[in-house]
Parts: structure tokens; C-alpha cells; sequence
């Protein structure tokens, strides 16, 4: 039985929606699941953006037909998920993702696969479109946006939060929650990302029910952890952790209590938003050495007289206790590693310096050694030595290298 909502709907002439900024593929998507005899609809970020006139960079669609039969619809797609199907219709230039109405949430007597700790562990029971929104969590997601029809169809008053700038969840925040203690996660990021408030309910649950966290399977934690800091709100991100909590959650080696590496952090945030404004290429693995750095750096320090064996344990075992929170695939474990260990190569400068500037990883070293210079001291002169360096010609390196060994045979002597 459902709880009848009657929701709002509106015309999307009144918020100045242009079909022209809808994906084409979405509309043909759409467009062949009506012809079919399905209704489809646009859902989440893709109609949110357009509603706050912004321009949406993905599309999700939800219908009430079922994932195998989009998947004879569209020989393009393929299923993928247990715990949740959806399916992937891939095109040459993007791919879309259509979900099944779901039924079984807050305003239905419907039963969906609980755990003891009232986790959903699989919700793959097909309903309609007035169940369906009630298995979404965030009000501002839970809009239907009909682009033939013209209508947007809103259940949650969440046009109504997305005016007043707020982060809600449908129904009961605490049983939300503990339904997928992820979702902390996402609320703090769309709050980082729309530079939206965050409720006063779910402020009080994250405070009960954050280190529910550790209990998820790494792999959705790191997906998580990507999503916050790499595409353009990576500073909020952070600030949004540290205010309520959950950053000493995720990276709990290091307990930065009196914010020491807060400037550290938000500097390099700043830029990795920065450069993803400007579509330059970001790293996951130089994510995660920022994030990690602290700890290594106060467990073994940085200088000419560094314990190479000390100093590799401490960056595998920081590595290795990290992976137990959140995965990190191997190819960006070995990244964080080497930035890492490259920064003890800024201090034995030799012959070997001129290779060194030819490394692949040199450049993520170098910028690496930059953000360094925010909580260490004495790494001015480093710097501008190598920042020299790096680009002079051979000759130049040579006389470079030249000086800098007199100099330093000066220093023996006197």
C-alpha cells in the first residue's frame, strides 16, 4: 500500500529549460522507450542543473521497464550491479544510465532486502514511479522531468530545496541512513558541490552514525573519496569532512586536531579544483598522497640524512592501513609511492638530477614539493634551485650542478 503524495508539477517553460541543452542521446533514449510502451523520465543531476539553469554534464533516465528489456531495446547497453541492476547504454561520446522504478521505501508497505543492521543489501523489486521516489535519498535528486510532455514532477518539495539552498533526505534521515551510511557521504558532497546548506536532522545523524562508514566495502568508499575531490569541489569536500567530522573517519592515521596541515590542504585542493576547471588532467594517486602526506612526513621526516628502509616501511604501511578503508587500485598505489620517495631525491642533488627531471613522475614530484613548501620550512632555495633546474638546457644543468657542488664543498670546509 502507498501513502498517497499528490506531487507538484510544473511546466519547464517556467524554469526556462531549453531542449537544446539536453543530451541528444537522452531524448532518443527516452523517445524509443516511449515508443515501446514504457514511460521514461529524466532524473537527479540532470534535471536539478538545468532547474538552477546550470548546464547538466550527465544524464540518468529511470522508466518503469525492467533492465533486461532496455537491454533488448538498446543493443548498445549492458546490465551491470547485483546489489542494484541499472543498465549502461553506451554511445560514442557518452554513456547514459537508466534505472527501474524501484518499489518498497518510506511511503510503502513494500519490503526490500534489510540487513540485522537495517542496511539494504538488495533492491531489485520493480515498482512505479510514485514508489520509486521514495527509495531515492536526496529530496533535491528525486525530480522527474518528462522532456516530451514538458513536465517536471516533484513528490519531495525538493524544488522548494533546491530555492532555499538546503540538503534533505526523504523521510526518516536516521533509518536513511542506516539504510546505506554512504549517503553521509554524498550529502556532504552535493552540500560541497552546490554550496548548499545541510540539515539540522542530518547533521545530528552524521554525528551518530558516522563511523558506520568504516563498516562499507572499500571499494564504494573510494568511489566516494574520487568523486568528492576530482571533479571541482575537492576544497569544499574537504571542508565539508573536516566541519562535520567524517575526514578523520575516512583518513584516521593521522588526528590533525589543531589543523596544522589545513593550509597544506586546502592549497592543493584549490589548484586540483582549479585544474579541473581548466580540463587539465588530475590524478586519483596525487590526490591520495596529499591526503596521506601528514602522516607519513611526521612519522619520518624529510632530509639528506633520511633512513631509506624507515622511510619506505612508513609509506607502505600508510598505504596498507589506508587500503583498509578505502581501496586504492594498485596502479595509483604505486603513484603515491613514488611522489613520495622522489622527494627525497630534491635533496641528494648529482648527476643523477639530470635523469631525475626526464622521470615520468617527475613533474607530480616537483608540484608535490611546492605544496610542501606550505608547512615546511628551509625548502625555499630547493626550490628555486630546481625550479631553475628543471628547464635549463644541458650545459646550463651542467655549470647548475657545478656550482651547487662547490657550494656545498664550502660549507664542509668552513
Amino acid at each position: 500500500m502507498i501513502i498517497e503524495v499528490t506531487p507538484d508539477i510544473y511546466n519547464d517553460k517556467r524554469f526556462g529549460i531549453n531542449h537544446a541543452s539536453i543530451s541528444k542521446n537522452a531524448l532518443n533514449i527516452i523517445s524509443k522507450l516511449h515508443k515501446s510502451g514504457f514511460e521514461a523520465y529524466i532524473v537527479g543531476g540532470g534535471i536539478r542543473d538545468m532547474i538552477k539553469g546550470l548546464k547538466p554534464k550527465d544524464f540518468d533516465i529511470v522508466t518503469n521497464c525492467e533492465p533486461e528489456k532496455i537491454r533488448k531495446i538498446f543493443r548498445n547497453s549492458r546490465i551491470i550491479g547485483r546489489r542494484f541492476k541499472l543498465v549502461h547504454i553506451a554511445f560514442a561520446d557518452e554513456i547514459i544510465e537508466a534505472t527501474t522504478f524501484r518499489s518498497g521505501g518510506t511511503n510503502t508497505t513494500e519490503s526490500i532486502e534489510i540487513n540485522e543492521k537495517g542496511r539494504i543489501v538488495r533492491d531489485n523489486n520493480w515498482g512505479t514511479q510514485e514508489e520509486d521516489v521514495w527509495r531515492r535519498d536526496l529530496t533535491i535528486n528525486s525530480i522527474y522531468y518528462d522532456p516530451f510532455s514538458h513536465e517536471i514532477i516533484d513528490y519531495t518539495r525538493g524544488i522548494k530545496d533546491l530555492k532555499d539552498k538546503k540538503i534533505k533526505f526523504i523521510g526518516n534521515t536516521g533509518e536513511r541512513i542506516l539504510e546505506d551510511p554512504v549517503r553521509i557521504l554524498r550529502a556532504l558532497r552535493f552540500a560541497a558541490k552546490l554550496n548548499f546548506t545541510i540539515d539540522q536532522e542530518i547533521a545530528e545523524s552524521i554525528k551518530e552514525h558516522k563511523n558506520q562508514l568504516l563498516e562499507m566495502p572499500t571499494a564504494r568508499l573510494y568511489e566516494e573519496v574520487v568523486k568528492m575531490f576530482m571533479t571541482g569541489h575537492a576544497e569544499q569536500s574537504f571542508i565539508q569532512l573536516k566541519a562535520y567530522g567524517v575526514f578523520d573517519i575516512l583518513f584516521p592515521h593521522f588526528k590533525d586536531e589543531d589543523g596544522i596541515f589545513d593550509k597544506f590542504y586546502v592549497e592543493a585542493f584549490r589548484e586540483t579544483d582549479e585544474r579541473f576547471k581548466l580540463n587539465k588532467k588530475l590524478n586519483v594517486g596525487f590526490i591520495f598522497a596529499v591526503l596521506l602526506w601528514p602522516k607519513v612526513f611526521l612519522d619520518s621526516g624529510i632530509s639528506i640524512h633520511i633512513n631509506f628502509k624507515r622511510f619506505y616501511r612508513s609509506i607502505a604501511e600508510v598505504v596498507r592501513r589506508q587500503q583498509m578503508i578505502t581501496s586504492i587500485p594498485k596502479k595509483f598505489s604505486s603513484f603515491i609511492k613514488d611522489v613520495w620517495m622522489n622527494q627525497v631525491r630534491f635533496n641528494r642533488v648529482g648527476k643523477k638530477s639530470i635523469n631525475f627531471t626526464k622521470n615520468l613522475r617527475f613533474r607530480a614530484a616537483y608540484d608535490f614539493l611546492l605544496l610542501r613548501n606550505i608547512n615546511e620550512q628551509n625548502l625555499e632555495a630547493s626550490i628555486k634551485w630546481w625550479t631553475e633546474f628543471k628547464t635549463a638546457n644541458y650545459d646550463k644543468k651542467i655549470r647548475l650542478l657545478n656550482t651547487n657542488k662547490k657550494k656545498n664543498a664550502r660549507k664542509q670546509n668552513s
